[in-house]
């Protein structure tokens, strides 16, 4: 636990070997589920997680606030240059790949390596691509979606309860086979979500506030992007637009695989 110019960071380092740095989503999830689902990695790499702000045990946000994927990018460089780390070893997770690349595009030499996993591209809106409308296809057909897709876009509740229970309903949504899946999923999940950093967060900001494709050119480091083919949260077209934006990087894609592919793939 630190505090940086007033606000409160909780994080855990875990592990052994060369050490990896851990981008949670900005929307209120909590590192959890990446501490207890990539914790195979810990064989082998050091983790370091940490609750960004406004989630977990990191200072909460106001109603009235706001964060931006900027901001946390920030916060991200205050915490490198607290753990007095000159470089890093960076992943991220859907929205925390987004400020991941965000981080790397402004300081470009500090980080060696990025791991990239079902990515967010700030900025890009995409195409509606074969891969994409097969999978939309087949979920309409398939009844395990049917509660999911009626309901992936409800209100969601502004405690912290009943947003944990919210999102643990429809998660289903993001798997390839949630029958399956969800349950190892669920036991990844071990505390609760947060409201109060869900509503203020900018997932998608305003064109002003997003960085131009072009600037995936300024990424210096060595970049494996990993994502499920059938991810309907982040696409693969997403992922294959990071790839070609950034020279050299590495795209490997899971098939019969979602937003997730540590659970229903075979790559981690």
């Amino acid at each position: 636990m630190t505090i940086l110019n007033g606000i409160r960071f909780h994080y855990v380092v875990v592990g052994h070997g060369p050490l990896l740095v851990v981008q949670d989503p900005g929307g209120g999830i909590g590192f959890a589920y990446l501490d207890n689902g990539l914790a195979p990695m810990k064989k082998q790499f050091t983790l370091l997680v940490f609750d960004p702000r406004g989630t977990g045990d990191s200072s909460p946000v106001v109603s009235t606030g706001q964060i931006t994927n900027g901001d946390l990018a920030e916060d991200l460089e205050h915490l490198r240059n607290y753990w007095q780390l000159e470089t890093i070893n960076l992943v991220g997770h859907s929205n925390g790949s987004a400020i991941a690349i965000l981080y790397a595009e402004r300081y470009p030499k500090r980080v060696r390596k990025l791991i990239l996993i079902g990515s967010q591209l700030l900025g890009y809106t995409g195409g509606h691509d074969v891969i994409r409308a097969t999978e939309d296809a087949r979920r309409k057909s398939d009844p395990q979606f049917t509660y999911y897709l009626a309901h992936i876009n409800d209100p969601e509740p502004k405690t912290d309860e009943a947003f944990t229970e919210y999102f643990k309903k429809r998660v289903g949504f993001y798997f390839y086979d949630p029958s399956k899946d969800v349950p190892v999923f669920l036991k990844t999940m071990t505390r609760p979500m947060s409201a109060s950093a869900h509503q203020p967060f900018l997932e998608v900001p305003p064109v002003s506030q997003v960085p131009p494709l072009s600037d995936l050119g300024k990424v210096s480091a060595e970049t494996l992007i990993v994502e499920g083919r059938q991810d309907p949260a982040c696409p693969l077209d997403e992922s294959e637009r990071i790839h070609a934006g950034i020279v050299g990087s590495k795209l490997i894609a899971i098939h019969k695989s979602g937003h997730f592919p540590w659970i229903d793939g075979t790559v981690i």
